[in-house]
C-alpha cells in the first residue's frame, strides 16, 4: 500500500481573479518541458505543519494559565531533562505552580523527542500523576491523540479511575485494552476487576493460568483476590502500593499497612484517602499526607476529620487533660474541638495544639488550611491576644492576609516585630520604611530570620541596602545548594523573561527533599526569579511560606 503524503490545505482562487492568458502555439520541434505553473486560476496544494500536542491544555480555570508562549525560546532537550526532577513538595506555592505550569495550554516547546527516551507527553503525564494531579493527569491523556497513546499510558490512565475510585471505568478501560496489550499487568488487572464484579470463577481461572504460564507470582495480589472470594486473608505488608490493590484491600474490608500510607505514591493515597468503604479512621493517615502534598483539597482532610466518630467524654475531655494529638485520631479529636467547643478560649486552645503538632511534623501549611476557616470566625481581642502571633501565622499560611488583619492590633511590636514584618510584606504593604524597621528589631535577636525577611523583601523589588544589611554580616547559615546548571539557568531565563523555563527550575531549585528551602540565598534567588518574569502574586506566596518556615 503507497504511503500518503503530508495533509494539504485547498486554496481555491481570489475573488476577482483575472483569467489566464491563452497558452502560446507549441514550436514545431520536440523539446523538453518542465511542468507547466499552475495559473492563477488554479488549486493550490501547501503541506501543514504537523501539530505537537505534548503540550495540550487541561487547565479548568483558564484565568490561571500561563500563556500560550510558555515555552518561546527554550529547547525540547532542556524540558525533557528537568522535567523528571520535579517532585511533589508541601509547599502550597511550588504545587499552584506546578500545576498551572503542567496544565496550561502552550505550543510545545521547539526541537524533537529522543528516540530512547519516553515522549515529552508521557514525561508530563507522569509528573502530573507523580504530583498526585490526577484529574490534570485525565485531563491530559483524554486530549492526547490516540496515535500518541501507549502500553504504559494506557495502563496509567487505568490506574487513575481506580485512584479517583471509578473502578467502573478502570475495569471498562481493561477489558477494551487488553486484546491490544495482553501483558501480564493487563491480565492481572482483568483477573483483580473479575474479582470486583464477583465473579470469582473467571478471577480464579485466571490465576490458574498465570501458573501455567510460569508467571512469577505476586503473594499480595493473590491473596487479595482469594479474600474476595471468601478466604481468610491478612496483608501486614503492602511493599509495592497501587490504585489497583488497595481498591482490592478496601473491597476486602482489609487494613492499610502503616507502613504503606507512608510510601506510597499520591495517586494511591489519594484511591485509599477518597474510598467510602473504608472507615473514616483508617483513612486519615492517608488523607493527612495526600492533603500536605496537594493531591487532595485541605477541606477534604477537614471533612474526614468531621466524620471521625469520638464518644461525648473524649471530646469534652480532650482539652481538659491537655491531650496530645500524636496520632491521625487524635487530631480528628482536636479539630472537632476546634469546630464545635462552645468557648472561643477552648476552640483556639484546641487549635493552637493543632499547629504545634503540624509544625513538628513538617506539615503546618497543610494544617494551617484545614484549620483557616475556623480561624477566620473566631473574635480577635484581648481575650484571645495570647494566641494573636500563632493566628497571624496560620492565617499568612493559609493565604489569608486580609483575615490575619484584625489579629495584628493584638501582637507587641516589641515582641514580635519580625512578623509584624512579614504580614506587612503579605499583604504587599507598600511601607518599605516600616519593614526594614522591623527588619532591624528583630535582627537584634533573630539575626538569621531577619536575613531571610530582608532578602526576600529585596526579591520582591523592596529596596534594601547597605546600611539594612550591615548589621547582620557575619549572619551564618548552612544549606546545601542546587544544581550549578539549574543555578544559573534559572538566571539567564529569568533575565530573557523565558516563563516556563524559569518556573521549572525555580520549581526544582526551591524545594529540599519534601519541604520548601529555608535558607535566604536559595529561597531570595527562587522569588527574585518569579518577579522577574511576571508572576508577583506567585512570588510573594512563596516569599511569605519560605519565612514561616524560617521559624519567623
Amino acid at each position: 500500500m503507497a504511503q500518503l503524503g503530508p495533509p494539504v490545505r485547498l486554496v481555491p482562487p481570489s475573488p476577482g481573479a483575472a483569467p489566464a492568458a491563452p497558452a502560446p502555439t507549441p514550436a514545431a520541434a520536440p523539446a523538453a518541458t518542465a511542468p507547466p505553473a499552475p495559473s492563477d486560476d488554479a488549486i493550490r496544494a501547501t503541506p501543514l505543519a504537523p501539530v505537537d500536542a505534548a503540550w495540550v491544555g487541561a487547565l479548568p480555570d483558564q484565568t490561571q494559565a500561563l500563556g500560550d508562549n510558555l515555552w518561546q525560546g527554550t529547547p525540547r532537550s532542556f524540558v525533557a531533562a528537568a522535567l523528571p526532577q520535579l517532585q511533589p513538595t508541601t509547599s502550597p506555592a511550588l504545587q499552584s505552580l506546578a500545576r498551572r505550569l503542567l496544565l496550561s495550554n502552550a505550543a510545545a516547546p521547539s526541537g524533537q523527542d529522543a528516540p530512547d527516551r519516553p515522549s515529552l507527553a508521557a514525561l508530563r503525564v507522569e509528573r502530573l500523576i507523580a504530583l498526585g494531579e490526577i484529574d490534570g493527569a485525565l485531563a491530559v491523556l483524554d486530549a492526547l491523540p490516540a496515535v500518541t497513546h501507549t502500553d504504559d499510558l494506557d495502563h496509567q490512565r487505568v490506574q487513575l479511575s481506580f485512584a479517583k475510585n471509578d473502578a467502573e471505568d478502570g475495569c471498562r478501560r481493561v477489558e477494551q485494552d487488553i486484546a491490544s496489550y495482553q501483558g501480564v499487568w493487563w491480565q492481572r488487572a482483568l483477573i483483580a476487576c473479575q474479582a470486583l464484579a464477583g465473579d470469582q470463577a473467571k478471577a480464579a481461572l485466571g490465576l490458574s493460568l498465570l501458573r501455567e504460564q510460569k508467571v512469577p507470582p505476586d503473594p499480595v495480589f493473590d491473596a487479595l483476590v482469594a479474600a474476595l472470594g471468601g478466604h481468610a486473608a491478612r496483608i501486614e505488608k503492602l511493599p509495592s502500593p497501587t490504585p489497583i490493590l488497595v481498591t482490592l484491600l478496601a473491597a476486602a474490608k482489609l487494613p492499610l499497612p502503616a507502613e504503606a500510607a507512608a510510601a506510597a505514591d499520591l495517586a494511591t493515597l489519594r484511591a485509599w484517602a477518597g474510598n467510602e468503604k473504608v472507615p473514616p479512621a483508617q483513612r486519615l493517615a492517608a488523607a493527612e499526607r495526600a492533603v500536605s502534598l496537594g493531591a487532595l483539597p485541605p477541606a477534604a482532610l477537614a471533612d474526614l476529620y468531621g466524620k471521625v466518630e469520638f464518644k461525648p467524654e473524649e471530646l469534652g475531655q480532650a482539652i481538659r487533660q491537655g491531650k496530645p494529638s500524636a496520632t491521625p485520631r487524635d487530631r480528628a479529636l482536636l479539630y472537632q474541638v476546634s469546630r464545635t467547643d462552645p468557648a472561643a478560649a477552648g476552640r483556639a486552645t484546641a487549635i493552637k495544639a493543632l499547629l504545634a503538632d503540624a509544625r513538628k511534623r513538617g506539615d503546618f501549611a497543610a494544617m494551617a488550611r484545614v484549620v483557616a476557616p475556623i480561624l477566620a470566625d473566631l473574635p480577635a481581642g484581648d481575650e484571645l491576644a495570647p494566641f494573636a502571633p500563632e493566628a497571624v501565622r496560620a492565617l499568612l499560611a493559609a493565604g489569608r492576609a486580609d483575615a490575619a488583619a484584625p489579629w495584628l492590633a493584638s501582637i507587641d511590636p516589641g515582641q514580635a516585630p519580625l512578623l509584624l514584618g512579614l504580614a506587612r510584606l503579605a499583604s504587599a504593604d507598600r511601607d518599605d520604611t516600616a519593614l526594614r524597621e522591623a527588619a532591624a528589631a528583630g535582627g537584634q535577636r533573630e539575626p538569621g530570620q531577619a536575613t531571610t525577611l530582608l532578602a526576600l523583601a529585596a526579591a520582591l523589588g523592596q529596596p534594601v541596602g547597605p546600611a539594612e544589611w550591615a548589621p547582620l554580616i557575619g549572619t551564618e547559615h548552612a544549606a546545601t545548594l542546587p544544581s550549578a546548571a539549574l543555578w544559573l539557568d534559572q538566571q539567564q531565563a529569568a533575565t530573557a523573561k523565558r516563563l516556563g523555563e524559569t518556573v521549572l527550575a525555580t520549581l526544582i531549585l526551591a524545594r529540599q527533599g519534601e519541604h520548601l528551602a529555608v535558607d535566604p540565598i536559595i529561597v531570595g534567588r527562587a522569588v527574585a526569579g518569579l518577579q522577574a518574569v511576571g508572576l508577583a502574586q506567585d512570588a510573594r506566596a512563596l516569599a511569605v511560606e519560605a519565612a514561616l518556615g524560617a521559624g519567623i
